[in-house]
């Protein structure tokens, strides 16, 4: 594919010029990595993690036997009696206090479902934070991106820059010669060493600029960088798919899947429900309860029950899950459409930097016989300083704008990517 040999032309070209014996060479892709292990957001998955599996473990206790320890002392104003009388028969009357200790078990049979669903929901849930999580450190590795191809922009316009002042350099050697042989003027020497000059005070700005952003690109990602450290540019083909893998565009998945999963569990709550229970205890009176002496007991049995109606409750709250599943359809469509439009501009963006770093090559080409022209000339003492310089600043230009747009194009293919949801591996 022509862009692609593009691009790779140009790493193999520019890549060398880094790879310098004993250098460090820093790479977007060993950056991304080391944000993510320095970043203290990705401990906050860990910790969604370890959240999840303590309510799960929560959850799944409903199926566990539950015993409680009740006591209960009462006084009331009257009791049973039988004011009745039978030849022969007394029949006490209950005394008006009662105390009872008692400890009841009880195990859920069934529940319609509501344990499994609660699982799934707390499951659906731990993935909407997790994907939170991932959207907020997505944020950050683009201005990872960023600042990694902005100190690349710097080196590349600085190496220009010296190779133009090494160019300025061997010019003013030959022109001093000239203006110890007369057959220059001094004041062109000066001019040339006045724009050498000018060049170094770039490149010390561009330092200082270098420094800046390097101390912005540790911060995010520990990565410890050297004032001499070199940025090499990735080798990043351009995608042939336009899916969109981006954590903010997954949320729209997880939130629906959620709103499924709540949706069944309401249904879950409307069926019925069976227990068995058991209860053991001590107190006044025991199960006779014509008897006022203390006593122990035990009891065991099953229990059911169905909420058969509640006032439409559990309708008004799918009404309520429905519209937010359609809330978050038109969000899905707003992003859909803002998501296309960025790949649309980004794809247009590549091709017309392509279309001009060719344009820039011809320019390049041209104006390098210009000069050398313009150089022989200047020698001989045939123009001024200010001819030779204006070429020489045409070139400088020229080859300045080439690189930095050659650096653009690989910005613009690394932020497709970042557009897309794809991981950079180069």
């Amino acid at each position: 594919m022509r862009k692609v040999a593009a691009i790779s032309l140009f790493v193999a070209l520019t890549s060398s010029a880094y790879m310098l014996k004993g250098q460090h060479v820093v790479t977007l892709s060993g950056l991304l990595k080391s944000m993510e292990q320095w970043n203290q957001l990705y401990r906050v998955v860990a910790a969604t993690d370890s959240v999840f599996g303590i309510r799960k473990a929560n959850i799944g206790k409903s199926y566990y036997p539950k015993i409680d320890l009740n006591a209960e002392a009462t006084w009331q104003s009257d009791v049973t009696h039988v004011s009745i009388p039978f030849p022969g028969v007394s029949i006490p009357e209950p005394d008006r206090d009662s105390y009872r200790i008692t400890i009841d078990l009880s195990q859920l049979v069934w529940d319609g479902g509501v344990t499994k669903a609660q699982l799934q929901l707390e499951e659906e849930n731990r993935k909407i934070e997790k994907n939170r999580v991932n959207s907020e450190l997505y944020g950050q590795k683009e201005r990872v991106v960023s600042l990694f191809f902005s100190i690349l922009s710097i080196d590349l316009a600085n190496e220009q820059l010296r190779l133009m002042a090494n160019e300025l350099e061997k010019r003013l050697g030959e022109l001093e010669a000239s203006v110890k042989a007369g057959a220059a003027l001094e004041s062109s020497l000066n001019a040339l060493k006045a724009e050498k000059l000018r060049l170094m005070q770039s490149i010390e700005a561009n330092i200082s600029q270098r420094y800046s952003l390097i101390s912005a690109i540790q911060s995010l990602t520990g990565q410890k960088i050297d004032d001499g450290s070199a940025f090499l540019l990735p080798v990043l083909t351009i995608p042939n798919q336009y899916t969109c893998l981006r954590p903010d565009y997954i949320f729209f998945e997880l939130q629906n899947s959620y709103l499924l999963t709540a949706s069944e569990t309401l249904a879950s709550k409307r069926m019925p429900r069976l227990s068995a229970f058991a209860r053991v205890g001590y107190g006044k009176p025991g199960l006779n309860m014509l008897s006022n002496k203390f006593d122990s007991f035990a009891m065991v049995g099953a229990r059911f029950s169905w909420n058969i109606w509640d006032w439409n409750s559990t309708s008004r709250e799918r009404q309520v899950l429905k519209i937010q599943q359609n809330i978050f359809q038109y969000r899905r469509i707003a992003f859909n459409e803002g998501f296309n439009a960025q790949v649309s501009s980004a794809w247009a963006q590549i091709q017309s930097l392509q279309r001009q770093i060719q344009n820039d090559e011809q320019i390049v080409e041209l104006l390098d016989k210009s000069v050398r022209a313009s150089a022989s000339q200047l020698s001989n003492g045939t123009i001024t300083s200010s001819v030779y310089l204006s070429d020489f600043n045409s070139l400088l230009r020229a080859k300045v704008d080439m690189e930095l747009r050659r650096v653009k194009l690989a910005y613009e293919v690394a932020k497709l990517y970042i557009t897309l949801g794809l991981s950079i591996n180069e």
